[in-house]
């Protein structure tokens, strides 16, 4: 057994070295006023801030991000131009940017991290509610430089200005809405008001939300794809319905600010709380198993269990894994206008985040993680010659991180990272030019000496204690130097060219357990360097009085890309925390994944265009088609878990009060899954939305909107998600709602 175990205990024995020193649209639904035609659900805004002057940032909001609005930011954004939903169960979702998720896409809060514990496992959720959201920006490329590493693959900022920079109208307005889902019978209720008077404003909001457990056009379990993949032969299959899918979640916030002639200040708290199921299987567990009971009572003799089962039903056999989770967090933020010649403006911005959460094994905690991170960033906005404007800025934060129970795979770590950037644009005619740096110090501080591989009660583990280090320490610098051409009145060409470097992350470094959520034993490792991205981004953005059109074509050389590889013919008995060189299925055994580093290549593009193809008196009749991909290649294997090409077309028809549109999509099928992954079959997708602005009773705005998703009722597996063998995508739905503003 030892003599099959070579490969892991060498890379557990390479941890006690030191760190190795590191290189320093919704496109109908928000109506246009005039004829003319702009791309809608994915709306270029170069001015704000004014450094973003590509065509890979871009922004949702009005009614068009009412309309996509849904339970988690994932499902939300998942029409936007290359972003796909890593879903894991519908209770969690978050945006895959050209392929990159995770550590490698930072989600933001009004400036600030959402700083969950979505980074370390796939089946833990964003604690950012868009119901709340007023707009949403998405930023690829280069223009992701002045967020920090953990942006090397995209920046998703959730806007909702719960800290108000302007005094209200009136001395009371707000919103109301409510939604209702016919899949799962799904609830959705918000408000917001905002009040003010004179030079004092406030804002308050609240939200609950509810749903039962998600219904599918088939069986929750693809039998074949598991069996192929997990080498589970006995499956409980269900139909109709994904098991414990159901979930309950309620927050709100309140706000307040000062606002001055030349200056504001401001502070907001709130509170946040998502209890949700994750589907049946998802832990390792095989639903028609009686591992469960071997558990309880060990010394039954095995052939007496069935009975048993009749006893203590399938719950007792496989308990529902559900998650508590819990946020509370404090943001403050001020600005100074027009301070001194030159400086436009002066930033600050500080958010204090407590999260929590409880992963509860029938009525049992089995793990509890918590994260307490504080994190500002203080910027300068200049403007000293004509040409010549810019940002000088700086972020720091400061984090401390523990888990405690069952899946404790990530020891508890303190750490602290301080990034400076500088951002520098200078136009000349038709020709704008951007430059950008930042230098960025990580450092994570394990508070344990050693990581000690499991062993069975009572007895001494087989493998030696890996000693830590009391500190990693990890320099990244990052430079990106973007032109843009104004070609003519109608088109601008944009060409991008950045080299960005993440350090790596707490549980690529230090993990050392069972992640059972993924199925597999994770091996961390402290010799890991900095990841770097040498990307070429070439956009085209093309706006005339008919045709609107953009167009990002992009290659992404990744040197030292972090992964996970399989360790061959090395097995974790979960069950009897051993390791074996074989198993018979993957029921009582995990395989053996060690993180490590190698190049990797991505390739891909972003493709939309929207066209009016007749103009009447009763509205505007627009014709959107769009297209997507991305493939990641390491020198001999695909990079798992990429979505694959998109393409569609959407036809819009209405004005500046009512919006009809019929939406297809065509997801082709992903046969580059990647090592120890399946292929997933491709797909029909068919949505249609209507919504229509009642303004009869000046200030009420009464916006009443209607969304059917998936019409075709069709079964669709996600490439990008963990859990696509185990959860396939909601089937039908029609969701209904009304949003009040007043």
């Amino acid at each position: 057994m030892k003599a099959h175990a070579l490969g892991l205990l060498w890379l557990a024995a390479s941890a006690a070295l030191p760190a190795a020193a590191t290189d320093t649209p919704d496109p109908v639904s928000a109506p246009a006023a005039e004829p003319e035609t702009e791309l809608e659900a994915v709306e270029v805004t170069a001015d704000a801030p004014k450094q973003r002057i590509t065509p890979s940032f871009s922004s949702i909001k009005g009614d068009a991000l009412k309309l996509q609005q849904a339970d988690n930011l994932g499902q939300t954004l998942q029409n936007q131009m290359g972003v796909a939903n890593a879903s894991f169960g519908p209770g969690v979702g978050l945006p895959v940017i050209r392929g990159l998720t995770g550590s490698r896409v930072r989600i933001m809060q009004d400036g600030i991290g959402s700083h969950d514990a979505s980074f370390l496992s796939p089946d833990h959720a964003s604690a950012i509610e868009p119901l709340f959201a007023e707009q949403i920006e998405v930023a690829r490329g280069a223009d992701t430089i002045r967020y920090g590493g953990n942006a090397i693959g995209g920046m998703v900022n959730v806007k909702d200005n719960r800290i108000p920079e302007r005094v209200p109208e009136r001395l009371l307005q707000g919103a109301l809405e409510q939604r209702f889902d016919t899949n799962a019978d799904g609830t959705n209720a918000g408000f917001k008001l905002d009040l003010g008077r004179d030079q004092l404003a406030f804002k308050i909001g609240g939200f609950h939300r509810n749903r039962n457990d998600t219904e599918i056009p088939g069986e929750a379990i693809a039998a074949d794809a598991v069996r192929e993949q997990f080498g589970l032969s006995k499956i409980l299959n269900a139909r109709g319905t994904i098991p414990n899918t159901d979930s309950e979640s309620v927050g709100g916030f309140l706000g307040a600010s000062w606002l001055g002639d030349h200056g504001m200040a401001g502070m907001s708290v709130g509170h946040f709380t998502n209890r949700y199921g994750i589907p049946k299987g998802s832990h390792g567990v095989d639903a028609s198993s009686l591992d469960g009971l071997e558990l309880i009572l060990p010394d039954i003799d095995p052939a007496l269990l069935e009975q048993f089962a009749d006893i203590l039903s399938m719950e007792a056999l496989n308990p529902d894994i559900r998650i508590d989770m819990r946020q509370t967090r404090y943001d403050f933020k001020s600005e100074w206008y027009a301070p001194v010649r030159g400086i436009d403006k002066a930033a600050f911005r500080y958010g204090l985040v407590d999260y929590i959460h409880t992963e509860w094994e029938g009525r049992l905690p089995f793990t509890t993680f918590n994260n307490q991170v504080g994190e500002g960033r203080f910027e300068i906005e200049h403007h000293f010659l004509e040409p010549w404007s810019g940002t000088l800025g700086a972020q720091w934060q400061d984090r401390h991180f523990s888990a405690l129970g069952v899946e404790t795979f990530v020891p508890p770590t303190n750490g602290d990272t301080l990034g400076l950037f500088s951002l520098q644009k200078l136009k000349f005619g038709q020709w704008q030019f951007e430059l950008g740096l930042r230098t960025e110090r990580s450092r994570i501080n394990p508070t344990a000496t050693q990581l000690a591989f499991p062993a069975p009660p009572g007895q001494v583990p087989i493998y030696s204690a890996v000693a830590l280090p009391d500190s990693l320490n990890f320099r990244a610098d990052s430079v990106s130097l973007t032109t843009s051409w104004q070609a003519t009145t109608e088109a601008t060409l944009g060409l991008s060219l950045s080299r960005s470097k993440r350090s790596p992350d707490i549980q690529e470094l230090l993990a050392l357990g069972p992640h059972l959520s993924t199925r597999n034993f994770e091996i961390g490792n402290v010799r890991l360097g900095n990841e770097t991205s040498n990307l070429a981004d070439l956009g085209l953005d093309w706006h005339s009085q008919r045709l609107a059109a953009k167009f990002n074509a992009y290659a992404n050389w990744t040197e030292n890309y972090i992964y996970q590889k399989r360790q061959p013919e090395v097995f974790y008995n979960y069950h009897e925390a051993q390791f074996y060189p074989a198993c018979v299925n993957l029921i009582e055994c995990l395989p053996v994944y060690a993180y490590n580093q190698r190049d990797a290549l991505f390739l891909g593009y972003e493709a939309e265009a929207q066209t009016t193809l007749a103009d009447t008196r009763f509205g505007q009749l627009k014709l959107t088609l769009f297209s997507d991909f991305v493939r990641g290649r390491f020198v001999d294997d695909d990079v798992p878990r990429l979505p694959p090409l998109r393409l569609g077309a959407e036809i819009g028809f209405g004005d500046q009060r009512w919006n009809a549109a019929l939406r297809y999509t065509r997801g082709q099928m992903q046969n580059r899954p990647g090592n120890d992954e399946t292929a997933t079959p491709g797909y029909h997708l068919l949505n249609a939305s209507a919504d229509y602005h009642w303004r009869g009773l000046e200030p009420l705005d009464l916006w009443l909107f209607a969304k059917a998703n998936n019409l075709l009722n069709e079964e669709i597996r996600s490439s990008v998600s963990f859990l696509r063998n185990f959860a396939p995508e909601p089937g039908r739905s029609v969701v209904l709602g009304f949003r009040a503003t007043f």
